[in-house]
């Protein structure tokens, strides 16, 4: 499967912005976390706290089920994977998602400003279309860049480098939004300057990593950074 881009878009954009999407534009981190963690209780484990933050959160499903499942083979991972990501569709499907506060309101200001957007995820294809669908963000992307598009996920650069050259842009005329210092790790390697949304893990180390942190994309100091960043008004 190959990233979907809005060529017209991509001629005229002369700025941009690169989303990340679980825990940026919507809290799913419990979503993934029940799907895990009913995966492993069928193999009579348990997904402990410390488990999830370093293996599981903000990593590509594929290399999170090879590092839960060490001694399976590329078959039972890509099963265990698919068993995984279908789990979480259908958590959020049965119990919804909110969009994270400002999330709509700020891509709607860029896209009026003419400045591209892009979905960057480790999630597959269909995660990402199915959250966006129940956000009510569909169509509000010019690219979308899943996990399916890339070689190495986050935090490679891979996925950021990908976006950026949908978009035509370079990095110094984008600016990337995540949570995760695992999303950070992959913007900061593509060049790009980030924009972190609080989460339990935006601490010290990843407030250093990033141009602003800001606890939703309400913060008034976001439009602002965004608007000195590529000269539109505010």
């Amino acid at each position: 499967m190959t990233a979907t881009t809005s060529h017209a878009a991509r001629r005229a954009a002369r700025a941009g912005l690169l989303f990340d999407l679980d825990g940026t534009l919507a809290t799913t981190e419990h979503l993934h976390r029940a799907a895990y963690a009913s995966l492993l209780e069928a193999h009579g484990r348990v997904l402990d706290a410390d488990t999830f933050a370093t293996k599981v959160r903000g990593r590509a499903g594929r290399d999170v089920v090879r590092a839960l499942f060490p001694h399976s083979d590329d078959r039972e991972h890509l099963d265990l994977t698919e068993r995984k990501e279908k789990a979480f569709r259908e958590l959020a499907t049965a119990r919804g998602l909110v969009p994270t506060k400002g999330a709509h309101a700020l891509i709607g200001w860029a896209r009026e400003r003419g400045v591209a957007t892009a979905l960057v995820t480790n999630a597959p294809r269909a995660n990402a279309d199915l959250v966006v669908e129940v956000l009510g963000l569909a169509g509000d992307f010019d690219v979308v860049i899943s996990i399916s598009d890339v070689a190495r996920g986050k935090p490679h650069p891979d996925p950021y480098l990908v976006g950026l050259a949908a978009l035509g842009l370079d990095a110094a005329h984008a600016m990337a939004v995540e949570d995760s210092p695992v999303g950070i790790a992959s913007a900061r390697a593509a060049g790009l300057d980030v924009i972190a949304i609080e989460s339990p893990t935006c601490d010290a180390t990843v407030i250093r990593d990033a141009a602003i942190c800001v606890v939703d994309m309400a913060d008034a100091r976001l439009l602002a950074l965004i608007a000195a960043r590529f000269g539109l008004a505010p």
